[in-house]
């Protein structure tokens, strides 16, 4: 004699709410680990990320929870992250010290906005250029716009959050040169010290 299994011994009716209560169930796991990520926040990194896939505030948005570009006031963002990140996702490297700097400006002068320095990143690329005319090091140069590289090479290439680069920015007095810098942010990283 054969045994049948219980799913095949249920009328119809049952085998239907058995099929409706595992659907629901399976519905309310899964629909709202999808929806925490659909929130914009995640796409600015303006909130806390679901995953550890990212810290709040890194791209250089304030980390306010803003859903859309509209919600920032340029004095908000603080554009060297901004910039940098946008430069590496479109020119699949990091900017050198005269790009940093040209991009920078540019955001501050006449675009204001990530819509439009991305518009203005894109064009660049398709035609060949990497944004400033001559690729050298500008005359003036300061420490502060180094920050960001000085990090990464000091931290495994991982970019500065925006309280790190704040941080760093406010030691140019007492380490004013590049060596002095990077030397002082190594040795954080080596004894695990945060900003």
């Amino acid at each position: 004699m054969y045994r049948r299994d219980i799913i095949s011994a249920m009328n119809m009716p049952a085998r239907l709410g058995l099929v409706l209560v595992v659907t629901v169930a399976v519905l309310a796991v899964a629909v709202p680990v999808a929806l925490a990520h659909r929130s914009g926040c995640h796409n600015l990194h303006t909130c806390v990320s679901d995953t550890d896939t990212y810290v709040c505030g890194d791209l250089g948005y304030p980390c306010n929870g803003a859903t859309s570009l509209k919600d920032f006031a340029p004095g908000e963002i603080v554009v060297p992250l901004l910039v940098e990140a946008t430069f590496e996702k479109i020119f699949g490297r990091a900017p050198t010290l005269s790009e940093s700097m040209y991009w920078k400006q540019r955001f501050r002068d006449d675009k204001g906005s990530l819509t439009k320095i991305r518009r203005a990143m894109r064009w660049h690329n398709a035609n060949g250029s990497f944004g400033p005319a001559v690729a050298t090091v500008l005359p003036g140069a300061t420490t502060v716009s180094r920050i960001n590289a000085l990090f990464r090479a000091a931290n495994n290439g991982r970019n500065p959050t925006v309280s790190e680069n704040l941080y760093w920015q406010s030691r140019i007095p007492d380490k004013p040169t590049e060596v002095e810098m990077q030397g002082a942010m190594a040795w954080h990283r080596l004894r695990g010290i945060a900003h």
